[in-house]
C-alpha cells in the first residue's frame, strides 16, 4: 500500500482540535469553544422584565449541530457575539402595539428567538423520531418548567473550553506510510457550517479531540482495496476517501441542481468541492 490517505476531511465537517495534526499558516487564528453548561439569562437593562427562572443549557449536548445553526450570522472568522447584540434579538420581549417594529415574526426578540430555535427543534425532533416509530422519544424539553424549573436552579457556568483552530490544517500521512501525493491543507474554518460531530463521530463533547488515525489506524486494506468494502472501515485511506468525496460528491449534485433553477441567488449556491486527487493533493 503505496498511496496516502491524504484527502481533506469530509466537506460536512465542523471540525475541531486534531490532536497531533500539524497546524499550518497562522497557529493562532483559533476560538474558544465553551463545553460543559451554561446559563441563559434575560438581560438585566430592559423594560420586560424576566419571569421565569434562567435557563441551564447544556452547550456540550448541541456539538451534533453546527455552530451556524445557532449563530446564524456568524462567518466563521469574527468573534461569536451574543444574542442580544445591537441589531440581533436585543429586544427582550416583543414590542408594546404601539411601538411595533415590524419584525417578521417578532423574530426581533431575544424571547421570540429563543422560544422558536430551542422549542421548536425540540418538538421538530419528537415528530420526526415519532413517525420514524420511536417508542422512547430522546430530545430537549418542550414544556416552560423543563427549561424554566421552579425554584429557580443555580447559575452554572463552566469555564472549561478548547482552543479551535480556524485556519489551515495540514493533513499527513501516518508514521510509517509512504506518501506519494502531497499533503492536503483542509480549510478548518470553512466547515463550521457542519456539526463537529458529522467527522469526529465518536467525540463526547468535552474531551480533547483525538486524531482520527487514532481509531482508523490500519495502514493496510483488509484483502481488497475497495475503499466501499466494509471490512475495510478501520483502514484509514477507506475512512477518509469515503467520508469526503461522498459528502463533496452530495453538495456538487446539490450545486448543479440549485443552478437549474432559474431564480437562484447565486450567493446561496452550495461551494463547488473537490471530488478527484489533484484537487485536494495538488499536483504530484
Amino acid at each position: 500500500m503505496k498511496r496516502l490517505f491524504l484527502i481533506a476531511l469530509p466537506w460536512f465537517v465542523f471540525a475541531f482540535v486534531l490532536t497531533g495534526v500539524a497546524l499550518a499558516e497562522d497557529t493562532k487564528a483559533t476560538f474558544e469553544l465553551p463545553v460543559g453548561t451554561m446559563t441563559l439569562q434575560a438581560p438585566q437593562d430592559t423594560e420586560y422584565k424576566a419571569t421565569l427562572s434562567p435557563v441551564t443549557f447544556p452547550h456540550s449536548l448541541h456539538f451534533s449541530y453546527s455552530c451556524q445553526e445557532c449563530h446564524h450570522t456568524w462567518d466563521g472568522n469574527g468573534p461569536i457575539k451574543s444574542c442580544g447584540t445591537s441589531g440581533c434579538h436585543e429586544n427582550f420581549w416583543v414590542p408594546k402595539p404601539d411601538q411595533a417594529d415590524g419584525s417578521e415574526n417578532n423574530i426581533k426578540s431575544m424571547v421570540g428567538a429563543f422560544h422558536q430555535v430551542c422549542r421548536d427543534c425540540h418538538r421538530k425532533e419528537a415528530d420526526q423520531q415519532k413517525a420514524a416509530g420511536s417508542k422512547n422519544i430522546y430530545t430537549g424539553p418542550v414544556a416552560c418548567t423543563g427549561c424554566h424549573p421552579d425554584p429557580h436552579s443555580k447559575v452554572v457556568n463552566s469555564d472549561q473550553s478548547l482552543s479551535i483552530p480556524r485556519g489551515i490544517i495540514i493533513i499527513e500521512a501516518p508514521e510509517g506510510v509512504e506518501a506519494t501525493r502531497g499533503a492536503v491543507g483542509f480549510p478548518h474554518g470553512l466547515h463550521f457550517q457542519f456539526a463537529c460531530k458529522e467527522c469526529h463521530h465518536d467525540w463526547d463533547g468535552e474531551s480533547e479531540v483525538e486524531t482520527c488515525d487514532a481509531c482508523h489506524n490500519e495502514t493496510e486494506p483488509a484483502g481488497t482495496r475497495s475503499i466501499k468494502d466494509e471490512e475495510n472501515m478501520m483502514y484509514f485511506l477507506a475512512a477518509y476517501h469515503n467520508a469526503c468525496l461522498t459528502c463533496h460528491r452530495d453538495l456538487n449534485k446539490k450545486r448543479k441542481a440549485a443552478m437549474a433553477q432559474d431564480d437562484i441567488n447565486k450567493a446561496d449556491l452550495p461551494k463547488a468541492t473537490p471530488v478527484n486527487c489533484r484537487g485536494c493533493h495538488g499536483p504530484s
